[in-house]
């Protein structure tokens, strides 16, 4: 119980719903009651899929005052601030929070969202612009429930490529001595957050089904959902709402083309929650059927290319020879200089990837390029 709990049942909830949770301790004759709100539902629906009916549910009050009042009642309380050797663990736990946050460097502010979040630091990724590893940083993190914004100093210590360009840094925690306990308890406060908020979610492996099959299986179980999927360092997004793609994204690419990218992924991770993630959407939608024939469809357009093979010129083609290249030609002909691979080709130039494969067959065609592993 760290802010919140999840409660097994099939009644009806409405999101945000002010409620009154009795918690009954049985064997000490004890009750507690502690008010609280409905922030994650999951639908009767999703028990076919590995899910449990019911509605995670978080405490008005704070998870210290929850344990306060529990030690009033005289009911038993774990030590929540345990030391790492007591605990058998590392002393900063990182855990997966889902926030806004705002990084401050020397000539730029990147906006983002937390992967992941410790007492020591964080992962998080951004939207557009980066700022360099080892830089000084001024790092903020704001409470979704609340609004309440903590700041701290840190450092730049990883950058995370998606794309060919930067989807996600790494910033280690340096707060200074007046700030250092405040923060660390807002750091706390968003673990617990987001504690109750993934309560009553499904993750699993993508390997057995695939990604696609995996976003098949809940488009047809739920009216709306977030799922979250994960390959190595890479974590794209699908949202969707009665039958429509409101969202696809990894890294910087959207819509299909995002699709495609994750449908190629054969091993990692999925986490799905029936809600859709507060984000910002992007376009009109997509009819999510169509989306998911069309990712398909540039999938086996593709199927000729291996993703892993590096392109590389042709060393005695006349390219003077070749009539006005197009636009995708000559980004192709520019990557292949530096050896891209086909994957690598695509997450950089932005144009559909069937055009891709078009140009680069037409190339290849030409003599002029070749691929290699």
């Amino acid at each position: 119980m760290n802010g919140g709990v999840f409660l097994r049942t099939r009644e009806d909830f409405a999101l945000r719903e002010s409620v009154q949770v009795r918690l009954e301790f049985v064997w000490m004759k004890k009750a507690l009651q502690l008010p609280g709100e409905v922030v994650h539902i999951v639908p009767p629906e999703m028990a076919g899929m590995g899910g449990m009916p019911g509605v995670a549910l978080q405490f008005t009050d704070s998870a210290g005052a929850v344990r306060q009042k529990m030690r009033d009642l005289g009911l038993p309380v774990g030590d929540s601030h345990q030391t790492a050797a007591d605990k058998g663990v590392r002393s900063a736990p990182r855990t997966p929070v889902r926030v806004a946050a705002r990084i401050a460097g020397t000539n730029e502010t990147v906006d983002g969202q937390t992967r992941n979040l410790s007492r020591s630091g964080v992962l998080v990724a951004v939207r557009g612009g980066t700022i360099p590893v080892g830089e000084a940083v001024r790092f903020t993190l704001s409470n979704p429930k609340t609004g309440v914004e903590h700041s701290v100093d840190g450092r730049v210590v990883r950058q995370v490529a998606s794309g060919g360009e930067v989807s996600a840094v790494a910033v280690q925690f340096s707060p200074r001595a007046d700030e250092k306990d405040e923060f660390e308890r807002f750091v706390g406060e968003l673990q617990g957050v987001e504690h109750t908020r993934r309560l009553g979610g499904i993750s699993g492996p993508i390997a057995e089904l695939g990604p696609q099959n995996v976003v098949q299986m809940f488009a047809n179980s739920a009216q709306e959902g977030t799922l979250w999927l994960r390959h190595g360092e890479e974590e794209g997004m699908v949202c969707f709402q009665r039958g429509l793609l409101r969202l696809a994204k990894v890294g910087n690419q959207t819509g299909v083309k995002a699709l495609v990218h994750m449908f190629a992924w054969r091993d990692g991770s999925f986490e799905f929650h029936a809600r859709l993630e507060d984000v910002e959407m992007k376009g009109a939608p997509l009819p999510l059927e169509a989306a998911l024939l069309d990712a398909a469809r540039q999938m086996d357009e593709g199927a000729r290319f291996p993703l892993g093979a590096h392109v590389t010129l042709v060393a005695d083609a006349d390219l003077e020879g070749y009539d006005s290249p197009s636009k995708v030609e000559a980004a192709i002909l520019d990557l292949a200089r530096a050896g891209f691979t086909v994957q690598r080709m695509l997450d950089v130039i932005p144009e559909p990837d069937p055009e891709i494969f078009r140009a680069l067959q037409n190339l290849r065609d030409a003599g002029l390029v070749d691929l290699s592993t």
